[in-house]
C-alpha cells in the first residue's frame, strides 16, 4: 500500500535535481519500504534503513532470493506467520521476510492476507508471488550500491549534514503496516525540521505542518485489499524556510 513505484517517475527527478544542484553526495532514506525510490537515484553514497527487520534481513541478503521456492502455498505461508507470531527461530529472518512480503496480498506482511493464484475478472490468472519474486529479482542490480540498515530513524541521523533525505513515512488516517501502527508524528516532524537546518529534507505524505510547502502533488488511485480502491492526493513537502532550495519548484 502506498508503494511508490507509480509515482517514481514523477517524483525521482525533483529528488535529483535537489541532489545535483546543490552537490550533495549522500542520499538517504529513513523509511525505504520497497526501496522503489532510492534504487532509481543517482548519489555517491546511498543510505537505506527501516525499523522493520525482517524487511532490512531480506534486503540484506538479496544473493538468496534465487533460493526461494518456485511457489509459497497457503500452508507453507502459515507456517512462516506462524514463526513470525510467535518469534521462533524456525525460519531465518530474511526467509520471513521474503516470504511475507512477497506472499502477502499487496505485501503487506503477513497482515494483507495470503495472494496466491487468481483469476482475474477478465479471465487472466496470476500468480502474486510469481510476480513479486521476479519483480525483486529485477530490481537487485539497481540495490547493490545501497547500505542498508535496520533501526530507528533518530538513532541513525541526527548528527548529519549536508545530506538530502527522503522520508517516505506512514501516512497518517490510512490503514497502517504492524510496525508503523503507533508513528508517532509530533515526534517526526519536530525532527524533520530540525534535520533542515543542515540538509534538504523531502517528505511524502498527505498533510504536513504549516511551516512545510508542498512542491508536488498528484491524485493516485491506492489498494487497500484486494476489493477496495481508494484515491488520494500525493504530495512532496520541504520546510519552508529552506528558501534557497524552493526555487527548484519554479523551473520545473
Amino acid at each position: 500500500m502506498g508503494s511508490k513505484s507509480r509515482i517514481a517517475k514523477y517524483i525521482v527527478p525533483i529528488i535529483q535535481r535537489y541532489i545535483d544542484e546543490n552537490n550533495i553526495d549522500t542520499y538517504i532514506e529513513p523509511f525505504v519500504g520497497g526501496a522503489n525510490i532510492i534504487d532509481k537515484i543517482s548519489c555517491k553514497n546511498k543510505i537505506a534503513s527501516d525499523n522493520h527487520k525482517y524487511l532490512i534481513a531480506m534486503f540484506n541478503n538479496l544473493n538468496k532470493i534465487n533460493t526461494l521456492p518456485d511457489f509459497i502455498d497457503k500452508e507453507h505461508y502459515s507456517e512462516v506467520r506462524e514463526c513470525f507470531n510467535n518469534n521462533l527461530n524456525t525460519y531465518q529472518d530474511w526467509y520471513i521476510g521474503a516470504v511475507g512480503f512477497l506472499s502477502s496480498y499487496n505485501g503487506r506482511f503477513f497482515d494483507g492476507g495470503y495472494s496466491g493464484i487468481i483469476t482475474t475478472k477478465t479471465g487472466v490468472q496470476r500468480n502474486y508471488y510469481d510476480e513479486a519474486k521476479r519483480n525483486l529479482l529485477e530490481q537487485i542490480p539497481h540495490l547493490k550500491d545501497i547500505s542498508f540498515q535496520y533501526g530507528d530513524y533518530e538513532d541513525f541521523y541526527n548528527n548529519v549534514s549536508g545530506c538530502l533525505l527522503y522520508c517516505d513515512i506512514p501516512y497518517k488516517n490510512t490503514k497502517q503496516y504492524g510496525t508503523s501502527k503507533n508513528f508517532d508524528y509530533d515526534r517526526f516532524w519536530s525532527w524533520a525540521k530540525d534535520m533542515s537546518t543542515r540538509n534538504i529534507v523531502l517528505v511524502s505524505e498527505h498533510n504536513a505542518p504549516d511551516d512545510w510547502k508542498s512542491i508536488w502533488e498528484q491524485e493516485v488511485k491506492r489498494t487497500i485489499d484486494n476489493t477496495k480502491r481508494v484515491k488520494a492526493i500525493e504530495k512532496l513537502f520541504i520546510y519552508s524556510g529552506k528558501d534557497k532550495y524552493l526555487t527548484i519548484k519554479e523551473q520545473l
